[in-house]
C-alpha cells in the first residue's frame, strides 16, 4: 500500500481505541512517544494475528510504518476533519 491519509489512519484505529497512545493518535494526531506507539501497535498486531485476523494485523501495520516515518510529532489541527 502507499503513503496513508491522515483519514486512512484514524479509519484502521477506529476498532483499537481504548486508553493510551493509540487512542491519542486516533483523537488527535498526536505522537508524544514514537516508541511507545510502536510498542502498543505491535501488541495489538501480534493479538489480532493470535485472533486469526490477519488482514486487521496488516492494516495496522501500515499504520507503525506511518508512525515510524512521522515519529513525535503535537496534535495535529483540524486531525478529525482531515
Amino acid at each position: 500500500m502507499g503513503e496513508l491519509s491522515d483519514h486512512d489512519v484514524r479509519e484502521r484505529l477506529r476498532a483499537h481505541q481504548g486508553s493510551g497512545p493509540i487512542s491519542r493518535l486516533f483523537e488527535t494526531g498526536e505522537i508524544v512517544d514514537g516508541a511507545e506507539l510502536q510498542t502498543a501497535l505491535s501488541l495489538r498486531m501480534d493479538a489480532l494475528e493470535d485472533d486469526g485476523k490477519h488482514a486487521e494485523a496488516e492494516s495496522l501495520g501500515d499504520v507503525l510504518t506511518y508512525v515510524c516515518d512521522v515519529m513525535d510529532r503535537p496534535p495535529v489541527p483540524n486531525w478529525v476533519n482531515r
